[in-house]
């Protein structure tokens, strides 16, 4: 499969689902870790999952990977939102950060203990007026697992 014409390979339900994140602007960070060795973070609804595209210097899509739990196909919508991004960025040329390998977010926040995370959450809640959002989010999640238990 290439980058150029790789939707002809992607179940149709989920290239819809991946064009619409593209279009919607969720592919929030895109880098180059090496030449054609692509990271990206993409905002879901509700989280964030880390990406990784390995392409042959003749566009040829080598490794992808997404840390989203989706298991029903061999793309997510999450890498097809990264492949376009990636395609829009080979067209038009533009400039990627470069970065080493990558250590994403997620991978920063899973190193920390939970007393360290509450305190970072709680500094920027004040620091953002972040306070109403979170508690909202705080308890639709609450409710969420309520539902779930019965």
């Amino acid at each position: 499969m290439y980058i150029a014409d790789f939707e002809l390979g992607i179940e149709e339900k989920i290239l819809t689902r991946g064009k619409s994140y593209f279009s919607d602007g969720l592919v929030v960070d895109l880098w180059s870790e090496a030449p054609n060795r692509y990271c990206a973070v993409i905002g879901g609804r509700v989280h964030y999952y880390d990406a990784e595209i390995h392409l042959s210097a003749n566009g040829e899509i080598l490794h992808h990977c997404c840390d989203c739990p989706y298991d029903r196909g061999e793309y997510c919508k999450h890498e097809v939102a990264v492949l376009l991004a990636i395609r829009r960025h080979l067209e038009q040329g533009t400039a990627l950060k470069q970065r080493g390998k990558k250590r994403g977010l997620r991978a920063s926040l899973q190193k920390k203990n939970k007393s360290e995370l509450v305190n970072l959450l709680y500094q920027l809640a004040y620091e953002y007026d972040l306070q109403g959002y979170i508690m909202n989010r705080l308890d639709c999640n609450d409710d969420d697992h309520e539902r779930e238990r019965y």
